[in-house]
């Protein structure tokens, strides 16, 4: 059988039960098998016990610039796709047609840690007006009744005032997650890389003349995450940086988002909890996160074809964690270019591995590239994306079409492609990208990439009991699949359609066979 199909078998025989048995037993086991992750189960929550939701933020998520804010847009996303939610705080928005949900904890002009420096907000002065404060009041406020998710959108006014990014990351923000798991130690926490502020004209100096600070402060981000997850917490991250376009989704301020700008941070949190929760009619799933580490070959050396193939060898490469490259302000990990800045190496190759688990049909992957200048994206030894690099073969050589400013926003933006995909084999996947410059002289490289799955989960039959009859029944929300039926499979017999329609009962398909002198029946599900 074809190991990339999406399909599901039992063995049946009316006169052998234990066979039968076994064959759900083996079913159970490869359900069982399915790697487990953290996540936030959708049907656990209703309309008496509603998913908790606390918003942590500064001016962009209270209400001092926009009623509502980014939470206006939040909530119709969150009804529409199923959840039975509560917004929790101490401070109110003024309610609005499809915006009931109006609690929070913005504060405007709120820095992480001690001093505040912006107020009075909310009835706190100035110098304590900071996260590490307000937010423990908040929830010494709630009374035991912890929230079951954290939306966290800070940084901004750090940067702003020029507060040193990998401190305040890596101490401050780290602090404060520390105190949030203090009060709630199974919370879900989505941190937030935050929006740009090269644009700013607010207070003097403006904002923007830390804005390369920014850029330091995101990468920090991904990586306090991503430890802190190592560690068994449910931290994730939402790229609000690059969600929110800063030359046009901001305010005549530069700083603050407009409603585009609100409506896009919205998306980006509904992406990021989409992520992190399981439901009953589709899947989606992080397979690379931001500043995962990654296995690099930076001797601009000539590899090939073979090198994005899963067997090839990459024992010898190096490795680090994303962002990688060189010359570009934020980088995590810093790679070789052959030590000749006149002469760099054009082509950088990087390879990841991550694991699909069993149980799912992926149709489409969420691409969100970080580069600069081109790339290929290459799935398994298969070509899957590539960006501004000419069409046909490419050799390490092959340099780009354009060039992609080492400065600003641009090469620390993500950017998101939607790829349909028809087939992601359960088990060990290899993404490899081969990073291409657009001329030796210039000065840097960035790379960073996620990869987000989603589609339906691979339907599993189940066996009704039914005098007389064989019923086989399998769940309505499993689109796109056939019922096929063969009776020497070990002989290697042709796989036979069962023709529909098939009948609908309490939310499964029910086809019944009658019981015949047939020693045994295969079925499985395909698609």
């Amino acid at each position: 059988m074809d190991a990339t199909m999406k399909k599901h078998t039992l063995l049946v025989s009316p006169r052998n039960d234990r066979v039968f048995c076994a064959a759900l037993a083996l079913v159970s086991l490869l359900l069982l098998a399915t790697p487990a992750r953290a996540v936030l189960f959708l049907t656990n929550y209703t309309a008496s016990q509603p998913l908790k939701v606390l918003a942590i933020g500064d001016s962009i998520t209270d209400d001092s610039v926009t009623n509502g804010a980014w939470r206006l847009y939040l909530q119709p996303l969150l009804v529409a796709n199923g959840y039975n939610f509560t917004n929790l705080g101490r401070w109110a928005s003024v309610p609005a047609p499809g915006f009931t949900q109006v609690h929070h904890e913005g504060m405007d002009g709120s820095v992480i840690a001690a001093p505040g420096l912006s107020g009075p907000t909310h009835g706190y002065a100035a110098a304590n007006n900071y996260s590490l404060l307000t937010v423990s009041d908040a929830l010494n406020s709630f009374a035991g009744v912890m929230p079951d998710l954290f939306l966290i959108d800070m940084g901004v006014n750090d940067m702003g005032r020029g507060r040193n990014p990998s401190f305040v990351a890596t101490n401050n923000l780290s602090a404060l997650l520390d105190l949030i798991f203090s009060y709630a130690p199974s919370a879900h926490i989505i941190i937030s890389k935050p929006t740009t502020i090269t644009y700013s004209t607010i207070l003097t100096p403006p904002y923007d003349t830390y804005g390369t600070n920014m850029y330091i402060f995101t990468d920090a981000v991904q990586a306090v995450a991503a430890a802190r997850r190592a560690q068994g917490q449910n931290v994730f991250v939402a790229d609000l940086f690059s969600a929110v376009n800063g030359s046009t989704m901001l305010n005549s301020d530069g700083t603050h988002p407009d409603s585009a700008g609100l409506s896009a941070i919205a998306n980006e949190m509904m992406f990021r909890i989409a992520a992190i929760t399981a439901r009953p009619d589709s899947v989606t799933t992080p397979f690379v996160l931001s500043g995962s580490v990654w296995k690099y070959s930076d001797q601009g050396l000539d590899l090939g074809t073979n090198w994005s193939q899963p067997n090839y060898d990459d024992s010898s490469w190096s490795q680090g964690a994303g962002r990688l490259g060189y010359n570009i302000v934020g980088i995590t990990t810093t790679v070789g270019y052959g030590g000749n800045p006149a002469s760099k190496y054009i082509t950088t190759y990087f390879r990841h591995t991550f694991v699909v688990p069993n149980g799912a049909t992926y149709t489409n992957l969420n691409l969100r590239l970080n580069c600069a200048d081109g790339a290929v994206v290459w799935l398994n030894g298969q070509e899957l994306y590539r960006l501004n690099l000419p069409p046909g073969p490419v050799n390490y050589q092959t340099q780009t079409t354009t060039f992609v400013s080492e400065s600003g926003d641009t090469a620390n933006t993500y950017y998101p492609t939607s790829l349909p995909i028809t087939s992601l084999p359960a088990g060990t996947n290899v993404i490899a990208v081969e990073i291409h410059k657009f001329y030796p002289v210039f000065a840097g490289i960035t790379f960073d990439l996620e990869l987000i799955g989603s589609g339906v989960h691979t339907p599993a039959l189940s066996f009704i009991p039914t005098p007389g009859a064989l019923q086989l029944a399998w769940p309505t929300n499993s689109a796109g699949f056939s019922l096929q039926t063969v009776s020497n499979l070990p002989s290697g017999g042709t796989w036979q359609n069962v023709s529909g329609p098939y009948p609908v009962s309490n939310g499964s398909y029910q086809v019944s066979f009658p019981v015949n002198a047939t020693p045994a029946q295969f079925f499985r599900l395909i698609k």
